[in-house]
């Protein structure tokens, strides 16, 4: 348990970022070789400041740390004012707090909370990883969240080389980052009081384990006995770090495309050629993977997949430009054609191929009361399979000529 601390024995908030960088460099020098637990003595760290540890971790008073300037106040007010409704977090910009900082390859990281208005809370380590909880257990309902960072490398591929994220159990002690080599680091973490009351972690990965068989796999939770608590995969979301590699290629016309790195791109093929409103020239393309799956990619996104899997009748997302807006990417296998209805009643059929499509939205279609509202499948009969709705009044997904002042520094097109 993470015992609560007398109010005056706490650590100060806002520690030093070399003092803290320190403790993550002492815990780089404890990894143990094997993957099983070790219930050992946590080394208390001088920290050349006012600080106490409980089992073996510092604990911020949220009251007492150093409130936010008018810069983060307005970092965490764009969470909520920049947001789709039902999407913002509820978030508290004002009441920002300054935990800790932490200097990775010679950049400091500060670590700022906010508590939201359901419970939970939102963190940010500048330059990094912003995360929110809404709710005390949501998104995540076990306790334990992971965020990564990656970086590409033309010869190693994509890797994960910053872990963090929080963690809700009182009783959690200790937090490891497990590798696929069977090897383990300890990472330290903060405790936060109430209203936030959870621990955070930010851990810069080893070089050595940024490369394939000894990546990390899982961020483990500890009691003091030992005993897991709770476990989760490595990778953001337990996402395959391999499905991340992109490679950057070009072709005339077109901007620079982002494609798998495990789609054969001698044997490319491209679905639809188009042009929006604004002149861009907004294509599609589909290649085999080496892996026998079928990868494609756009202008702004791509995937690969297992060739003929089954996909939602309707998986289609807008993605927002500059100065244009493009419908895509897949539909399922029944899916023959898809209309696009608009709020000014207007209709216009689009058809897939090989259960792909790219559509750019027409210009007339941007202004409010003329967007796109919903898009209805068919499959090859002609009868109704699907219906996707969207929100025609999200902000900041069409383009506009006066983009309207949101606050906390936002402008926004309506």
């Amino acid at each position: 348990m993470s015992e609560t601390l007398p109010l005056e024995d706490l650590l100060a908030a806002g520690p030093d970022d070399r003092d803290w960088s320190d403790v993550v460099r002492r815990a780089n020098r404890t990894r143990r070789r094997r993957a099983s637990v070790v219930v050992t003595v946590v080394t208390v760290f001088s920290l050349g400041i006012a600080a106490a540890y409980a089992s073996g971790h510092p604990i911020v008073d949220f009251s007492k740390a150093p409130k936010g300037p008018r810069t983060v106040v307005n970092d965490f007010g764009s969470l909520e004012v920049g947001a789709p409704a039902e999407m913002a977090p509820g978030v508290l910009p004002h009441d920002a707090r300054r935990i800790t900082a932490l200097t990775i390859d010679g950049k400091q990281h500060v670590l700022w909370v906010a508590p939201t208005t359901k419970g939970g809370f939102c963190a940010a380590w500048t330059g990094l990883i912003t995360d929110c909880r809404v709710g005390r257990h949501a998104p995540y309902p076990t306790g334990l969240q992971v965020s990564g960072m990656y970086q590409a490398d033309p010869k190693k591929g994509t890797s994960l080389v910053v872990q963090g994220g929080s963690f809700l159990q009182r009783a959690g002690t200790k937090l490891e980052l497990a590798y696929e080599d069977g090897t383990s680091d300890e990472i330290p973490f903060v405790w936060v009081t109430e209203p936030i009351d959870a621990g955070f972690y930010l851990f810069p990965v080893p070089s050595a384990h940024r490369v394939a068989g000894h990546r990390p796999k899982s961020v483990r939770l500890y009691d003091t006995a030992g005993q897991l608590l709770d476990s989760k995969p490595a990778n953001d979301a337990g996402a395959d770090v391999a499905d991340l590699d992109l490679n950057l290629h070009r072709l005339p016309g077109y901007p620079p495309l982002s494609v798998p790195t495990g789609a054969i791109w001698e044997q490319r093929r491209q679905l639809f050629d188009l042009r929006a409103d604004d002149g861009s020239r907004i294509g599609l393309w589909v290649a085999p993977s080496r892996k026998g799956e079928t990868c494609y990619w756009s202008n702004q996104s791509g995937a690969c997949g297992r060739s003929g899997e089954e996909t939602h009748p309707l998986a289609l997302g807008l993605a927002g430009a500059a100065t244009h807006v493009t419908l895509c990417c897949t539909v399922g296998p029944s899916v023959a054609r898809v209309e696009a209805q608009f709020e000014d009643s207007a209709r216009v059929e689009l058809t897939p191929k090989e259960g792909y499509l790219v559509w750019p939205i027409p210009s007339r279609h941007y202004l409010r009361a003329h967007r796109m509202e919903r898009l209805v499948a068919f499959d090859g009969s002609g009868h109704k399979i699907a219906v996707q709705p969207f929100d025609t009044h999200s902000a900041g997904m069409y383009p506009c000529a006066r983009p309207k002042d949101l606050g906390y520094g936002v402008s926004m097109c309506p």
